[in-house]
């Protein structure tokens, strides 16, 4: 092949232009990237608070009311009694959130209303969630049958006077805990009404 010939083959050859290899480029965190992490974490810590503020208004509602309850009227020692309450703080830490929430759901289902629909709502919700685990947590306390029957009939009589109250003292609780909320967010230089809060 002459020499003439061999460089016409190779300028048909197709030759690529230079490729230009970019380092990865590092993401550039932009304002809205930053308010979407700050609302991410505002979020996890909302919802920590609100599950240690449902068990607090629990265990510190349901002490105050099981004292005579189960002192007075059922007749326990306070051995008994001690034992019982202790295991109705593992059960009311558990079981607070979920309370709460089916508590927000059976008022969002019936809406609020007079003062009589509103102790209705809250009087339902209390004992057809409370009753059934409050016999449970008796037994597994080593109550008598006696007791344990004694014990759920008197919570089940006075349940129209405990449901209300509760449903009260969580929402007085809230408030308090959206408002001191609210007050850190203005603290932190967030707009409020951006996390939710009215």
């Amino acid at each position: 092949m002459s020499p003439q010939s061999l460089s016409q083959a190779t300028e048909a050859i197709p030759v690529s232009p230079p490729v230009m290899v970019l380092e990865d480029e590092q993401p550039v965190e932009t304002t809205q990237s930053t308010n979407s992490q700050v609302n991410e974490r505002h979020n996890r810590r909302t919802r920590w608070n609100e599950w240690l503020l449902d068990v607090f208004a629990m265990n510190s509602f349901s002490w105050a009311i099981a004292i005579p309850i189960e002192l007075l009227l059922a007749g326990m020692s306070w051995s008994e009694h001690l034992k019982i309450r202790l295991l109705a703080v593992v059960f009311n830490s558990v079981i607070a959130r979920p309370f709460s929430i089916y508590r927000s759901w059976v008022v969002k289902r019936f809406g609020r209303g007079g003062a009589l629909h509103n102790y209705a709502v809250d009087t339902f919700v209390f004992l057809s969630f409370q009753l059934p685990l409050y016999t449970v947590n008796m037994m597994l306390g080593g109550a008598s049958m006696a007791e344990i029957a004694t014990a759920c009939i008197t919570f089940a009589m006075i349940a129209g006077v405990l449901g209300r109250p509760y449903g009260i003292y969580l929402d007085f609780l809230r408030r308090i805990w959206a408002r001191r909320s609210a007050a850190a967010h203005v603290t932190d230089g967030m707009d409020p009404a951006s996390c939710g809060i009215k």
